[in-house]
């Protein structure tokens, strides 16, 4: 999701207009995205490079995920209603955000194994996630069908990348939907939902969550008193560690197979955490209605930090990979873990320089090919 600069406006239940995502709700939803990527991040620091990194800071990885999800189901929703009205719109951006970043992580990954293969101390067939088979395993994850049924095809050491199996279903259910109109939509969206399998379809609600915080927001019913809306938002961040801490013990890898009992109890606890952030959201933006949260120096680094989050998630456990098995006295080392998670940041960030900052110009790309209209600079991408 980049940066939402259009704050668009829709009627509420009383005639009035309602700002849909202001200049609060925009930052703080780039801040949550921001915060899920480095919870992945650091987890996955602890099991690499530093393993006495403290689990109440790195244990949250499948938790932001599902933050992931909410966020997704949110500015798709926002975008689809206010800004990509036709499904060729709607295909290009989606195809843009993705592709702009997709295909030189994937590069850069591979780039990684090789040079782990080449220069590592420790092979990566060591490793249970990782699967060698890099040319099957290409198409499906350039096609974002990796995730099919049971399946779970890892493209080299790039586990993280098996979400977007996730995502870029829901994106695809929700337009049919969307787009093609009651009869036909429902039609296509239960063969698509058949076809992506129940592993995918699962967690789906989980992602609808953020569709109903929009619809909430848009519609104009949050009415609650500012002060109230504050404590719900409090309530919010404290609950979730009663959550995880009472219930963290029925999660379930999304993308592992589980039996019918397992599976019901790991959907319960995600949508629970789901819930909570969609509470959250949409109380934060009751209790900011009319007042300036972000001070503008820390909004710049948000939104620039937020910018390459997306790259960050799909570079960071390659990279780290590369370097726990090329310097493998990193581990034992009271600096090498915070050098390389510097490091992994500094990395995404000059890749995001020509990937996803530069989604534009796959907008443009995606656009010819589909018979779009080059994009407005406010159009909002997720």
């Amino acid at each position: 999701m980049s940066e939402p600069q259009t704050h668009a406006k829709s009627t509420g239940p009383f005639g009035t207009k309602v700002r849909v995502l202001d200049p609060n709700l925009s930052l703080y939803l780039d801040l949550l995205r921001l915060v899920a990527a480095f919870e992945v991040v650091l987890g996955h620091a602890r099991h690499f490079v530093m393993p006495r990194l403290p689990g109440f800071i790195s244990g949250h990885t499948g938790e932001a995920v599902a933050v992931f999800f909410v966020l997704s189901g949110f500015v798709i929703a926002f975008v689809a209603e206010e800004k990509e009205h036709s499904l060729r719109a709607y295909a290009t951006a989606r195809l843009s955000r993705l592709y702009s970043v997709c295909l030189i992580a994937l590069l850069a990954g591979f780039v990684c194994d090789m040079i782990t293969q080449r220069y590592g101390v420790v092979p990566l067939t060591d490793h249970p996630f990782y699967d060698p088979a890099y040319l099957t395993n290409l198409p499906f994850a350039l096609t974002f069908t990796n995730e099919l049924w049971f399946s779970h095809r890892v493209f080299g050491s790039n586990e993280p990348y098996w979400s977007l199996g996730f995502e870029a279903a829901y994106y695809v259910i929700f337009a049919a939907f969307f787009y093609l109109g009651r009869v036909r939509g429902a039609v296509v969206g239960v063969l698509l939902m058949l076809a992506f399998g129940p592993k995918v379809v699962a967690y789906m609600p989980i992602w609808l969550f953020g569709l109903l915080a929009y619809r909430h927001v848009r519609a104009g019913r949050v009415t609650m008193p500012k002060r109230l809306a504050l404590a719900a938002f409090v309530a919010t961040l404290l609950a979730y560690f009663v959550v995880k801490r009472t219930l963290e013990h029925w999660a379930w890898p999304m993308y592992d197979q589980a039996d019918l009992a397992q599976l019901a109890k790991s959907f319960v606890y995600f949508a629970l955490v789901g819930g909570l952030i969609t509470v959250n959201i949409i109380a934060f933006r009751r209790a900011t209605e009319g007042r300036t949260i972000f001070p503008a120096g820390i909004a710049r680094a948000i939104r620039w930090l937020a910018g390459a989050s997306f790259t960050l998630y799909l570079v960071h456990q390659p990279f780290f990979l590369m370097l726990a098995s090329v310097f493998p006295k990193l581990r034992a080392s009271a600096f090498g873990g915070p050098v390389a998670i510097v490091a992994a940041v500094i990395l995404a960030l000059l890749i995001a320089e020509v990937s996803e900052r530069r989604k534009r110009v796959f907008q443009r790309a995606f656009g010819k090919l589909l018979g779009v209209g080059s994009p407005s600079r406010s159009t909002v991408v997720l």
